[in-house]
């Protein structure tokens, strides 16, 4: 049985947010069903194929072009003959598969509703698997559209490959763990697996199953984990409900050997670790740290975690072991927001935390959010205030959205703030939601647009820039200085295009 595993075009379609990495879950499952035999290929729609085709990261675009790069987005869905619906045909019709599987999040249903339709059209008999954080915690929502066969909730490694075991072999698949499916018009339930205890048991993630892998940036390999799970009680984040409130780690050994097998295989220095709170294990991230050391694999490596699980000591250590950038989640500079969303930090641990970043050396990172439902001005004031406070390396502000799985989503349903069962493929996601029940719609906007504009300026300017990547102009002046050259020719070319942009913002 071929089996094909996707992850569906959010940002691509609008053209602008985050670059696209390798996409590690699907890896994990990939390696998994090959490692028993089954042919397996990865699809990574979010990847631009076309030479000409390019998206601008957040960072680079005035907050106005992401609103409609929103609206670009729902208008490809219904245009049959985009490019990228094409692309996906062209993709089944070359590999055959007998089963697709597509990993996705609460914005992203639009895209994989689309995915799954084109997928039958092409073979109705193939079968359709969902999985992620949004199927997880809404498979029925999610059954209810006839084109998706199946849902894997949770941990999806060994409930997929029994599927495909079950599905090859003909036998029932009512054993299956965490599988929800629909019998004779009865929507079914499986009971939920445990927790894989030793992380280090799953193969690595199946790099070389990506499809067009000559569209890829090689940095977009480096992408790993060393935990998975967090316990910590933020109350717009789906985390915590989808691990059950535990933290398993990797051993120090695995981790290594997998940095070893990406910088040979795909030449990359640079690894980004993907947890959900990097430091909270003081003592395991030291032994990461120091088997790093002993490795004398000479990478750079960036990660993000909380304000209060850091110290000098261990920043120190990460930054020998070659860790060059700490990203912060701040989310609000409000400490009575703080307190409703149960972030469970203050204003002075998060400047505390800052100092001792930059003091050490390392680049910083602090995201921001803004649009909760209690949310008042002075609140926002706030938020703005300690944003220009820290002296971060970047900034990154976002809008709050209702997360199926996250506390903050059942409380905007009790308050009627969204529908009990919302249309997934009309519901209003950032930047043009709105669930801020003490500030009308236009005057957040037009604070939103105030507090973006500044953000737009000050991590566009050249010393942010420089700051923000000074460890790739030092790493590159020693291995290509030719490369360099290049780069600052970019880059000057970028600075013309972001100024033409800021030109035709609407402030």
């Amino acid at each position: 049985m071929k089996i094909l595993l996707i992850r569906p075009p959010y940002t691509r379609l609008k053209s602008s947010g985050q670059a696209p990495y390798f996409p590690l879950g699907l890896g994990y499952i990939a390696s998994v069903l090959s490692e028993d035999g089954f042919e397996t290929k990865i699809y990574h729609a979010e990847n631009p194929l076309l030479k000409n085709e390019k998206i601008i990261l957040d960072a680079e675009v005035a907050f106005d072009s992401r609103s409609i790069g929103y609206r670009k987005y729902i208008e490809s869905i219904k245009d049959r003959e985009h490019y990228v619906w094409k692309e996906v045909k062209d993709t089944l019709n070359m590999y055959q598969p007998d089963l697709i599987g597509i990993s996705l999040l609460s914005v992203e249903i639009a895209s994989a509703l689309k995915i799954s339709q084109i997928c039958k059209e092409y073979n109705e008999k193939c079968y359709v698997v969902w999985g992620g954080l949004h199927p997880t915690f809404l498979p029925s929502d999610c059954l209810m559209n006839k084109e998706v066969d199946f849902v894997i909730r949770g941990e999806g490694e060994y409930p997929m490959l029994e599927l495909c075991r079950s599905i090859e072999k003909g036998d029932k698949i009512s054993k299956v763990p965490n599988l929800s499916y629909r019998n004779n018009g009865d929507l079914c339930h499986n009971d939920t697996m445990m927790l894989i205890k030793d992380l280090d048991e799953i193969p690595f993630p199946a790099r070389d199953s990506i499809l067009y892998p000559e569209s890829f940036d090689f940095k977009s390999f480096g992408s790993m984990i060393v935990s998975r799970g967090c316990p910590f009680r933020c109350s717009f984040c789906s985390s915590r409900n989808f691990w059950d409130n535990k933290v398993r780690f990797r051993s120090p050994e695995n981790i290594i050997q997998e940095i070893k097998i990406i910088k040979k295989d795909y030449g990359t220095k640079f690894i980004m670790f993907w947890d959900d709170s990097f430091t909270i294990n003081k003592n395991i991230i030291e032994k990461y740290c120091k088997a790093l050391i002993e490795s004398d694999l000479k990478i750079n490596w960036k990660t993000a975690t909380r304000a209060d699980l850091i110290d000098d000591d261990l920043l120190n250590l990460m930054k020998k072991s070659g860790c060059v950038k700490l990203e912060i989640g701040v989310e609000s500079g409000s400490d009575r927001i703080k307190k409703l969303i149960c972030k469970d930090v203050t204003n002075d641990q998060i400047k505390k935390a800052f100092t001792l970043i930059n003091k050490s050396g390392l680049g910083s990172g602090a995201f921001f959010m803004a649009g909760f439902p209690d949310e008042t001005i002075e609140d926002l004031d706030q938020t703005f205030g300690l944003m220009k406070e820290l002296d971060a390396t970047e900034i990154a502000f976002n809008i709050f959205d209702p997360m199926p799985g996250s506390t903050d989503y059942q409380k905007c349903i009790d308050r009627g703030l969204l529908p009990k069962n919302p249309d997934w493929n009309n519901v209003l996601f950032w930047p043009d939601a709105h669930y801020v029940t003490n500030i009308s719609k236009e005057d957040f906007s037009n604070y939103a647009i105030i507090i973006a504009k500044w953000l737009f300026k000050r991590n566009n300017s050249f010393k942010i820039k420089f700051r923000r990547n000074k460890h790739l102009i030092f790493s590159m002046m020693m291995d290509d200085p030719t490369l360099l050259i290049k780069k600052v020719f970019h880059f000057i070319k970028k600075r013309i295009k972001v100024h033409s942009l800021k030109s035709k913002a609407p402030y």
